[in-house]
């Protein structure tokens, strides 16, 4: 009864806070330009892949050499994945009218360990000339790193009367770390469009009688490894595609019985009922309540995504009443704008001689 008690309480003291807010929040779905511009020329682009570069101690035996074996063959297989990834996401991008997987070339190692593999411009130019493309997608480099782990441990076995017990066992854990890096390089312009690093990691581990028969018990982990560096290319080709994006305003229900009502009418999925009301408010001689009128009808119009009349109206609340929240909205507007004129860029064709 007690607890029943506290937590009507809690209840009714949360909707007195929520009546009593001045605003209330809503969701604006957005369309963002993708995260890489690539020229509107671009339409026929080469994929090669990168160098697999193994973080393995030397001079292994046993054990370990086993795992290595198997690591490289795991790493080879995984870095055409990532490549197949993202080929099929061009292949998917109706701006590119060809998509040629290019036989792998020795790209430079001078620097592994601050991300080299840079290919220099002779080289690109060579490879966009002979393969009739604009421009060249590079994985640099896959480098792996894979940790062992072993410690006893106990397992159940069935025993010769097919009843569980347990036994002595070992335990052996496959830290593997991935990273792999991309790049886009222009050499009509000797421009690196792109530049980008992916890091993973990926655990596995499994039980057995000794430590063979342990590795040999984990499942899936190729699998994995596999499908999570499919991913990767994936995820790297749509960097290249404008994609939805959810913000966050808040706007006024509390001032005059107007905004109360026009609350009503928002909840209900009548905005424009609540704009007819705001627009009454408009003229009232209270300048903070006319300015709130103001920036309402700035997030309606931002909501339906008519960011110009957004921005009039958020500089009318601001003439009507300078905030800090009303100056930050309109730099955040500016901001959409922006955003905005850059996605039309993008989806922008080429211009054609005539």
């Amino acid at each position: 009864m007690r607890r029943y008690f506290n937590s009507t309480v809690l209840l009714f003291l949360l909707t007195i806070i929520v009546s009593c807010s001045t605003t209330r929040n809503v969701e604006i779905q957005t369309m963002e330009p993708a995260k890489v511009s690539l020229s509107n020329t671009i339409k026929r682009v080469g994929i090669i892949g990168g160098k697999v570069h193994l973080k393995e101690a030397k001079d292994q035996t046993g054990l370990n050499q086993h795992i290595a074996r198997e690591n490289q063959r795991l790493a080879l297989k995984a870095r055409d994945a990532a490549i197949n990834g993202l080929y099929n996401v061009l292949a998917g991008d109706k701006r590119f009218d060809t998509i040629i997987l290019l036989e792998e070339i020795a790209q430079n190692e001078e620097d592994l360990n601050t991300n080299g593999n840079y290919l220099d411009w002779n080289t690109v130019e060579y490879l966009c000339q002979k393969n009739k493309v604009d421009a060249i997608f590079s994985m640099a480099y896959y480098d792996s790193d894979t940790r062992v782990s072993l410690k006893k441990t106990t397992m159940e076995q069935l025993n010769l009367l097919r009843v569980k017990e347990k036994v002595a066992a070992h335990q052996i854990t496959l830290e593997t770390l991935i990273e792999n890096g991309w790049r886009i390089y222009d050499p009509s312009s000797k421009l690196l469009i792109d530049e980008f690093t992916f890091n993973n990691q990926i655990v596995s581990t499994a039980k057995g009688l000794d430590p063979y028969e342990a590795l040999q018990a984990i499942e899936d982990r190729t699998k994995n490894i596999v499908a999570h560096s499919k991913q990767t290319g994936s995820s790297y080709g749509a960097r290249l595609q404008p994609y939805e994006h959810s913000i966050t305003r808040d706007y006024y229900v509390r001032g005059t019985t107007d905004f109360e009502q026009a609350e009503i009418y928002t909840l209900s999925g009548d905005w424009e009922a609540a704009a007819d009301l705001w627009k009454k408010e408009i003229e009232n001689n209270d300048p903070k309540i006319s300015s709130k009128a103001c920036y309402n009808l700035a997030i309606l119009n931002e909501r339906n995504n008519n960011l110009a009349e957004a921005m009039g109206w958020a500089d009318k609340a601001y003439s009507k009443h300078q905030t800090k929240k009303i100056a930050e909205y309109i730099e955040s507007l500016k901001y959409r704008q922006q955003q905005h004129e850059l996605l039309l860029l993008q989806q922008s064709e080429p211009l054609t001689s005539k």
